[in-house]
């Protein structure tokens, strides 16, 4: 696969100019984890006595069957700039990714929040929505209900925290792409949700889009991830099933009223395809959206941080500047 590492730019548009030979899924990419028994890690549990963890509701959420800590308490946690440092008045909330059904990679977590908030000085949020159960429990839209609510309830915060509620952006990771996604391009809906309260009252799109490795069609004949799909689908039959997977698929939903994104890809994903991101990009650049895309030649799918990875361990001095050029950074 020949890359042509080289960017066009034009009236503030940013896309990579790519010469490939071929593009497929892998069988890796084919494999699917359905029916495996689901990985718990008490990590992702919710801990009422941690300060800096904030559940989304005060109550039990919309749709939740329980209280179980681990599984139906949707909450995020805070990451703050050094204490000796004036913070920015940029917020960002990360997405980590894991299809649907798990959060267990931890190079999407922590060591994303505390690079976003100890190198940008931005206060930053890692979401922790809940996932997809063995019999459906939490397939959409609850994933998309629990993000919503932290970008509403993070601005509804928002002189609490410190930040401009005009600074509020998202950044996810592979399925966490997909859901940041969902965010930016159906901003005006509220997924249905069956219950609102004042903060729900509250302008639900990322003021900026970031996005790694990201997920973003949801349709079988293009791209879509199987492990994604089936899990946040699961259940869905017949014409529901084929309206769903349009609607969810990033690249036939996005307007010129989407935010300003940066995306990163590396094009040899074993799990991925990385025309996930090609078709996003094209489809911001079709819609005139301030975007830059760096496509890598080689990389890995979850790196986070990418920090042993050539090449792609530059995206998070490239995201630096991007934010600075956009003038959310200082």
């Amino acid at each position: 696969m020949a890359i042509a590492n080289h960017f066009t730019r034009t009236a503030g548009f940013c896309c990579l100019v790519l010469g490939f030979s071929s593009f497929g899924a892998s069988a890796e990419h084919r494999q699917t984890h359905q029916g495996r028994e689901l990985a718990t890690n008490s990590e992702n549990c919710y801990d009422p006595g941690d300060a800096t963890e904030i559940r989304l509701w005060e109550d039990r959420a919309p749709g939740a069957v329980g209280d179980d800590p681990c599984r139906d308490i949707p909450y995020f946690k805070m990451y703050r700039a050094p204490g000796d440092t004036a913070p920015t008045r940029t917020a960002i909330i990360v997405m980590p990714g894991g299809g649907y059904d798990r959060l267990s990679d931890r190079k999407e977590q922590a060591p994303v929040g505390e690079y976003f908030s100890q190198k940008l000085h931005v206060t930053t949020f890692v979401l922790f929505y809940r996932l997809v159960q063995k019999n459906g429990v939490y397939r959409y839209p609850i994933p998309m209900w629990d993000a919503q609510r932290a970008i509403k309830l993070i601005r509804y915060r928002s002189n609490q925290y410190g930040f401009d509620a005009n600074k509020l952006g998202v950044f996810g990771f592979s399925a966490g792409g997909h859901l940041a996604t969902m965010m930016a391009v159906h901003s005006a809906t509220d997924f249905k949700l069956d219950r609102h309260d004042v903060v729900d009252a509250l302008n639900g799109r990322p003021d900026f889009l970031g996005l790694g490795y990201p997920v973003i069609s949801m349709l079988p004949d293009e791209f879509a991830s199987p492990n994604s799909l089936g899990h946040l689908l699961q259940g869905y039959e017949g014409g529901a099933l084929s309206s769903l997977e349009r609607y969810l698929s990033g690249q036939y939903n996005v307007t010129p009223h989407a935010p300003p994104t940066f995306l990163f890809e590396s094009m040899d994903d074993a799990q991925i395809s990385p025309q996930n991101s090609v078709l996003f990009s094209g489809a911001l650049q079709e819609a005139r959206v301030p975007h830059e895309t760096h496509l890598f030649p080689h990389g890995k799918h979850g790196a986070g941080l990418a920090s042993d990875i050539p090449q792609e361990s530059e995206w998070p001095r490239m995201f630096h500047d991007w934010l600075v050029k956009s003038g959310y950074l200082p």
